[in-house]
């Protein structure tokens, strides 16, 4: 594991090495364990984000809302599921009910569909290969062309954007549907919960849910991807009446967990500066501190 460790600080710190190490990778299946749920199967090229660091050494803030929102029994909705990290956190460790778990790339779903039976929790998740978006149809998907989790609707991203390494992305056909229409058509049932990162497409989804965010609702955990996304993410959010918190930077609040009101949009200035927000109808849902102590 040591050899391991060394050999992802020395890529991790010099982008001509990184380069050259994705040029020679394979990208064949390796195991790496994954503190409460235990072995997680990736693709050494693919998926290196997964062994060059510790699996959730950035996911404080996300893993500690899921803490605060997901009940024993909760059905959630994992959207962006990618490898099953998260549907398997909270099936494992969370005790969700039923997981659905969104992924649209064809590639990711026997991966996915693996992770779910290696750690037992295949008959409490489903796979659903749609792109959630603002309505039902087919889009372009975009992804980088040797990371598995670097993908985004085309509509949501130019294709002249830069992409992990300067490798162009490569385009492929996906279906969309919208919240709306898949609990109008009971295509999966209501969540309790919904994480959402979507690789900047996450308004688009919001609005594709209007009538579900109209009414009671879920709890809300969204990774945003971009300035305006933020906003629009939140002005959506403060419109349908939702309490709403956010990981802020240190210098708002030295906790990093800030309760947000419709004035804060103006401090917003920066990608980051609201780049996770929890969001529900019921204000005593969202917690004033984190609690990170079994993370």
């Amino acid at each position: 594991m040591s050899f391991v460790s060394n050999i992802s600080n020395r890529i991790r710190k010099s982008p001509r090495l990184a380069r050259l190490a994705m040029a020679c990778f394979p990208d064949f299946h390796v195991r790496v364990q994954v503190p409460n749920i235990g072995p997680l199967r990736i693709r050494l090229k693919r998926d290196r984000y997964l062994w060059l660091r510790p699996p959730l050494a950035n996911e404080w803030y996300p893993l500690a809302v899921l803490n605060a929102f997901v009940r024993p029994g909760d059905t959630v909705w994992d959207v962006g599921a990618h490898l099953g990290l998260y549907s398997r956190w909270l099936v494992q460790h969370l005790r969700a009910g039923e997981v659905c778990a969104f992924e649209p790339l064809p590639q990711n779903v026997p991966e996915l569909e693996y992770n779910l039976v290696l750690g037992k929790v295949q008959d409490r998740a489903r796979i659903l290969t749609w792109a959630l978006s603002g309505k039902d149809g087919t889009a372009e998907f975009q992804m980088e062309n040797v990371h598995s989790g670097m993908g985004a609707l085309a509509a949501t991203r130019a294709a002249e954007e830069s992409w992990a390494h300067g490798l162009a992305p490569v385009t492929q056909k996906v279906t969309t549907r919208s919240i709306d229409s898949i609990l109008a058509k009971k295509d999966a049932p209501t969540p309790a919960v919904i994480k959402l990162d979507v690789e900047g497409a996450e308004h688009d989804v919001l609005t594709g849910g209007r009538e579900f965010f109209a009414g009671p609702s879920a709890r809300l955990l969204i990774e945003t991807h971009g300035l305006e996304v933020s906003r629009d993410c939140l002005r959506f959010l403060f419109e349908t009446g939702h309490t709403v918190a956010a990981c802020v930077p240190s210098s708002w609040d030295a906790g990093r967990h800030m309760m947000l009101t419709p004035d804060s949009l103006e401090r917003v200035q920066d990608q980051y500066d609201v780049h996770f927000i929890s969001a529900s109808k019921n204000p005593a849902d969202i917690p004033r501190v984190l609690d990170y102590g079994d993370l």
